[in-house]
């Protein structure tokens, strides 16, 4: 058992990346001393952590605009829709092949001879007022163009959508995805302080819940540096690796509360007076 003697705040947010995976004493400090919920620490970790992730997206797709793309959207002909109906100036079933393989990845067919994606490996259908896409192995999507009245595409206009979609990529993704993750963290933050009420029974101490809330942010943050060193690492985690995570992350939880259950309070009782000198 540790006692707790000078109420001061020993560290700020700069030390949780480091010690959140093994420090009981910063654990302490956040529970006792700190205030708030820790939510703006935790959208600034996430602002750092996706800045890899995004800047390897726009590398990414950056090398397949300008390398991989070209080959694929120079086989795309002038495709026409009028009052809803498709058409092209091409033989068909006309195929959009991959350069590489050979394997098909779209078909247009305006015939009415390929009316679906069965019996194909094609990503994509267009027919002659429905556009067909491969969601998934036992799933297909399909658009309805009846409504569309006048629309024009080809390669020429294919890449220069690329070109801006490579453009403000960043701009866009960025943002959004810093939004979603921050309100889905939030989210399991509240769920992992809302369990800790039930480590602190365990432990027979008297947390608030925006104590653990404080506790459960920095008990999220190995986890989630974890997470992004073995995505810069380009490390393919398992399936059930989301589920570990939790695991772990309630563990630090844990940690956290049981680290501020072995704080004793000292009273005036347990002061010696022949222990004080001037």
């Amino acid at each position: 058992m540790e006692t707790h003697t000078k109420i001061m705040k020993k560290y700020t947010i700069f030390h949780i990346p480091a010690l959140s995976f093994f420090s009981k004493d910063l654990y302490r400090d956040v529970g006792l001393h700190w205030k708030g919920v820790n939510f703006l620490y935790l959208f600034l970790l996430l602002a750092i952590c996706l800045l890899p992730t995004t800047i390897k997206m726009y590398i990414g797709f950056t090398n397949f605009v300008n390398n991989q793309a070209p080959a694929v959207v120079e086989q795309v002909p002038e495709i026409t829709i009028n009052n809803g109906k498709v058409s092209i100036n091409e033989p068909q079933p006309y195929y959009i092949k991959d350069p590489e393989n050979g394997d098909i990845l779209a078909i247009i067919d305006t015939t009415g001879q390929i009316t679906s994606l069965e019996d194909t490996d094609a990503l994509c259908l267009l027919t002659g007022n429905k556009l067909i896409t491969r969601k998934s192995e036992f799933e297909n999507r399909t658009y309805d163009l009846s409504n569309v009245k006048a629309f024009v595409v080809d390669s020429e206009r294919i890449t220069g959508w690329l070109h801006i979609a490579r453009k403000f990529l960043v701009i866009v993704v960025y943002p959004l995805a810093l939004l979603g993750s921050y309100l889905f963290r939030i989210v399991q933050a509240l769920i992992y302080a809302a369990i800790g009420l039930l480590f602190a029974s365990w432990c027979k101490v008297t947390l608030t819940y925006a104590t653990l809330l404080r506790l459960a942010v920095v008990a999220m943050t190995p986890c989630l540096l974890a997470k992004t060193i073995f995505g810069i690492a380009d490390i393919h985690l398992p399936c059930l690796t989301s589920l570990i995570f939790i695991i772990i992350t309630l563990a630090y939880v844990y940690f956290g509360v049981k680290a501020n259950s072995e704080i004793i309070p000292i009273s005036k009782e347990a002061i010696n007076p022949e222990d004080m000198t001037i």
